[in-house]
């Protein structure tokens, strides 16, 4: 994705969501407060089913696959550009977090 590119209203709100989600984060604060935080960040996602009770409309599950997308394709580039190295490899090192961070299967 280039950087002029747009993406739907709906879906740019859910990426403010979701950067909000990983600011809420403190390596200071306790796994308690953490969750309570990211939850808070989270509301605007999982309140209601269609519309917000103030009546602003809510990003749809798609908005939000695709806001996640284009976050994580944006970061993985500018991160590439800045070490100097390819985008697989970005994306070979997140793949080798994500396991090492998952439970067994």
């Amino acid at each position: 994705m280039t950087d002029d590119a747009q993406i739907p209203r709906l879906g740019a709100l859910a990426a403010r969501v979701l950067l909000d989600a990983v600011i809420s984060q403190s390596s200071g604060q306790s796994m308690e407060a953490n969750i309570s935080a990211m939850a808070v960040a989270l509301e605007a996602l999982t309140e209601g089913t269609d519309e917000r009770p103030d009546g602003r409309e809510q990003p749809e599950p798609s908005d939000v696959v695709g806001a996640a997308v284009v976050c994580i394709s944006w970061l993985a580039a500018h991160l590439a550009a800045a070490n100097s190295v390819d985008l697989e490899d970005v994306v070979a090192d997140l793949r080798g977090f994500i396991e090492d961070v998952s439970e067994p299967r």
